[in-house]
């Protein structure tokens, strides 16, 4: 499998640079692409940008929905480390756990981002790994329901991750970073022509490091080269390969006590160092991906984008897990009692999609129109494995001297089943953006999408049989429409107004094993863009309502009363909404000074569950902040100490609620008392500071510099500490 997924990471493939096509003459005979926004890095306004993750030539002020852009000069000036740390950027956009450790899961409006929300250059990616960071061009998040675009996604936003492309002018650079606990990673970038038709870029990284919690460590690979054909004056292919690897130990954090009358604590006296696993617990992750993108301009107004994209991706895992910490009446004494599981998972995935663009008028109503197609195949196997000579380890929260884990043995395993899920998606869109005067557009799209689950089936190694998984074969279509207002009465402010009406299909069964409704999602929401400062910030506001119809969660109980450990068998909660108010200032008021700042509130509970399994109506869903803010300042010396920057920044993280949400039926026979416990907000403030010299430049970070403590966490048995104070130098060299 290593060498299948390290040949993917060398043949080819590459980045989707949606339906924009604005060339930039480099001789008299080659043009390119212009994928790098020039306007936008001179202003760092967004609304003067060309989204790329839109599918559709509109201009960020004509698109009637809220998109945040997280350029890599944002990235690389903040020595952003994870992808969690370049979305603090974003508001509306959190951390909802790091279960086990291994992963960044994230939110936003209320709903989880999972792997139907997340992508990289325009094709869904697996989620399910830490992303690197240094060979993004540029993070977009397109905030909000994106079914008409995207089909099957939650209705919180889309994460698009776009890649660094060749260019045809020679540069690049080098670049090591270290930092707390024994941190290192080098870095390097290349780009140039290789003729006046072909250009390439290499981009790759080695990353190791500990951790402030004991035993834990990582170690990753990146690499990711790209090369550019331009095919004549107008038609470009784009080919691009995306290899990561990452070597990590799995940490489910300090646990969460189950008290006597059956409510959670967190156990926060524990030091944050305190690691309950085993020494030789591991993740290892790959995940290779290919791109193809195909660009042509079949005249002044008419465009042609075509993408083909595969990726691959395993997980080999095998580790201590949940831990929970539950009360015993006999000795009055909390413990745990070390569970083990091993798993092997493997996804491979392809898509394909066509977006032609265009420009027409009839008569004095003019029209930009977008009509596309796409199609995608996911596999993914997971197996399962059988351990014996499993050690009996029980900690003890009282005893210090159970704690340590690492004497334990590894259990043996073997094979225990196969479990292949195939599923097949379509979707044919068409869109009109329609000028009725030059203030105002009115933008109307239909998509008709078709989802199939086909059979699962089931290997069985002790008996050497194939099975099929009874009542696994699904399928679901159905019709997607957007529909808006906006008002441009110039080209600084826009006032839009927007509905939307999703479909989602949901996997898995029910808990009596029958297969699951669609879920349908409305969504309301009014805003407005303003550029300020003479187009140079942007000052942009946002209020939405989305509302859930035949919502479902993972059951946390089987028919029998067990309780469930399998996320695929899910139960009917009825209704959610989700109400909010985003707000976000972006931009360079003074050539000196950059800002980007946000607040966001949200509210989004259960509504018309049924009466006696449903969820507690008006309970806000657990792992959602009510609110969320972010500042970043940077201030560039341009004259007495020119080559100087200084910055700040600050992360705030609302209250919100852990554990699980309430049934009314579990409430009643729990006298009332509730399975969520109380994480209070944060804020987490870094300072930085660089100095630039001829080709050379040094960056310096505190992160969390008031060592503020609190907690990622995944209902009860993954507490995972936030990183106390940090420190990292980024020396940099420009080729």
């Amino acid at each position: 499998m290593n060498k299948k997924i390290f040949s993917l990471g060398l043949i080819a493939i590459s980045g989707l640079v949606f339906s924009q096509m604005k060339y930039e003459a480099v001789s008299d005979t080659v043009k390119i692409q212009q994928i790098e926004d020039i306007l936008l890095h001179k202003t760092g306004n967004p609304n003067k940008a060309k989204p790329l993750s839109t599918k559709s030539n509109l201009t960020m002020m004509e698109t009637p929905q809220p998109v945040a852009i997280v350029t890599h000069e944002i990235i690389e000036e903040q020595q952003a480390k994870q992808l969690s740390d370049v979305l603090q950027n974003v508001n509306g956009v959190y951390v909802t756990s790091s279960r086990g450790g291994a992963q960044d899961s994230f939110g936003g409006r209320g709903f989880s981002l999972g792997n139907d929300n997340m992508f990289k250059n325009g094709g869904r990616m697996n989620s399910g790994v830490f992303p690197e960071v240094s060979g993004l061009e540029r993070v977009e998040v397109l905030k909000g329901a994106n079914a008409m675009l995207y089909g099957n996604t939650a209705a919180g936003g889309v994460i698009n991750l776009v890649t660094k492309k060749p260019r045809f002018n020679f540069g690049g650079s080098a670049a090591f970073n270290v930092g707390s606990w024994n941190s290192y990673k080098p870095t390097i970038d290349v780009y140039g022509p290789l003729s006046k038709t072909v250009a390439f870029r290499v981009n790759g990284a080695y990353e190791y490091a500990d951790s402030f919690r004991d035993v834990v460590h990582s170690e990753k690979y990146y690499f990711n080269p790209s090369i550019l054909f331009n095919l004549g004056e107008k038609s470009q292919l784009i080919v691009e390969a995306d290899y990561l690897k990452n070597n990590s130990t799995p940490d489910f954090g300090i646990g969460a006590m189950t008290l006597a009358d059956g409510s959670f604590q967190l156990v926060d006296w524990l030091p944050r160092n305190t690691f309950f696993g085993t020494d030789w617990q591991y993740q290892n992750v790959q995940q290779g991906s290919t791109n193809i993108t195909f660009n042509t301009q079949l005249s002044d107004k008419w465009t042609l984008n075509a993408v083909a994209t595969y990726q691959n991706y395993t997980k080999d895992y095998f580790s201590t897990e949940r831990v929970q910490w539950v009360y015993q009446k006999n000795s009055g004494r909390y413990s745990w009692t070390t569970p083990f599981n091993k798993t092997y998972s493997e996804q491979n995935y392809g898509s394909a999609q066509v977006n032609l663009n265009g420009e027409f008028n009839t008569g004095r109503i003019g029209h930009k129109v977008l009509v596309g197609a796409d199609a995608d195949y996911n596999q993914a196997d997971a197996y399962a494995y059988s351990l014996s000579n499993v050690p009996n380890s029980v900690l003890f929260l009282d005893d210090q001297s159970t704690w340590n884990n690492g004497s334990l043995a590894m259990p043996t395993s073997k094979n225990n089943t196969l479990t292949r899920a195939t599923t097949r998606r379509v979707g044919v869109y068409a869109q009109d953006f329609i000028s009725l005067t030059k203030q105002f557009k009115v933008i109307a799209g239909l998509r008709w999408s078709y989802i199939q689950n086909m059979p699962s089936y089931r290997t069985t190694y002790a008996t050497s049989t194939k099975d099929f998984v009874a009542n696994s074969a699904t399928s679901d279509n159905a019709f997607s429409p957007k529909l808006g207002l906006v008002y441009m009465p110039n080209d600084n402010l826009s006032v839009f107004a927007t509905y939307t009406n999703s479909f989602s299909a949901n996997t898995g069964r029910d808990i009596y094993d029958n297969s699951l409704k669609p879920t349908t999602i409305d969504q309301f929401e009014v805003g407005a863009k303003k550029n300020l400062w003479d187009n140079a910030v942007a000052v942009n506001l946002s209020v939405y309502q989305i509302v859930y119809q035949n919502y479902y969660q993972t059951a946390e109980f089987l028919a029998n009363g067990a309780a469930n450990n399998d996320t695929t068998i899910k139960e009917f909660a009825g209704k959610m909404r989700s109400r909010g108010v985003e707000l976000d200032i972006t931009g360079n008021p003074t050539q000196n000074i950059s800002i980007i700042g946000g607040f966001s509130y949200n509210n989004s509970v259960y509504l018309d569950t049924p009466a006696v399994t449903g969820y507690v109506e008006d309970q806000r869903l657990v792992r959602t902040p009510a609110t969320t803010a972010n500042l970043s300042l940077f201030y560039k010396f341009t004259d007495a100490l020119k080559g100087l920057k200084l910055g700040a920044g600050a992360y705030f993280v609302g209250d919100r609620l852990a554990g699980w949400n309430d049934t009314k039926a579990l409430l009643a026979t729990r006298n009332g008392v509730t399975r969520t416990y109380d994480l209070k907000d944060y804020t987490t403030v870094s300072f930085s500071a660089g100095y630039e010299w001829k080709k050379f430049m040094i960056q310096a970070k505190v992160n969390n510099l008031f060592d503020t403590v609190n907690y990622n966490v995944h209902e009860n048995y993954s507490v995972n500490p936030i990183a106390p104070r940090n420190y990292y130098v980024t020396l940099t060299y420009k080729l």
